[in-house]
């Protein structure tokens, strides 16, 4: 009896902790979705003044994958942009084509969301290390790049 009532018990806990991961995973894609939305609705804003974004000799065009640290999780979209820097797409899921890889937290997406000219809150945020640019796995070219880019930004951002 004492045996039956034990794994009635754990059962029972079991459940209400996948329950519990269920809603936390729901409400974690919940919150990428409205990050997602708010990127969206940002692009028009950044795309106007794309001509912010000097990143000095350096050009983004082509296809990134964004890694948007959120808690304990991280939510993944892709980003293709042109040689003037403007965002010709933008992708809720990772590409396997991106040459890039660009990683930051999701405090500072809503800032740029946030702001007034979101393309030069995107310069600032790369030459403060808050959003830092890097090769995608499998790029070794792309990692080279931007391992030097990287520690002589300082001097043309």
């Amino acid at each position: 009896m004492i045996l039956a009532v034990a794994v009635l018990l754990a059962g029972a806990l079991a459940g209400v902790a996948v329950a519990q991961s269920d809603d936390g995973a729901a409400a974690q894609a919940d919150d990428g979705d409205d990050l997602y939305e708010s990127l969206e609705e940002m692009v028009p804003a950044y795309n106007e003044n794309a001509d912010s974004v000097d990143l000095g000799p350096v050009n983004l065009a082509g296809t990134s994958n964004i890694y948007i640290q959120d808690g304990s999780s991280e939510v993944t979209y892709s980003i293709t942009m042109d040689r003037q820097n403007r965002i010709t797409d933008l992708d809720d899921s990772r590409s396997e084509d991106a040459r890039r890889k660009i990683t930051t937290d999701r405090e500072t997406v809503e800032e740029l969301v946030a702001a007034d000219n979101p393309a030069a809150a995107f310069r600032n945020a790369v030459a403060a290390d808050d959003i830092v640019i890097t090769g995608e796995a499998g790029r070794p070219v792309e990692r080279v790049k931007w391992t030097v880019i990287n520690a002589v930004k300082g001097f043309f951002i």
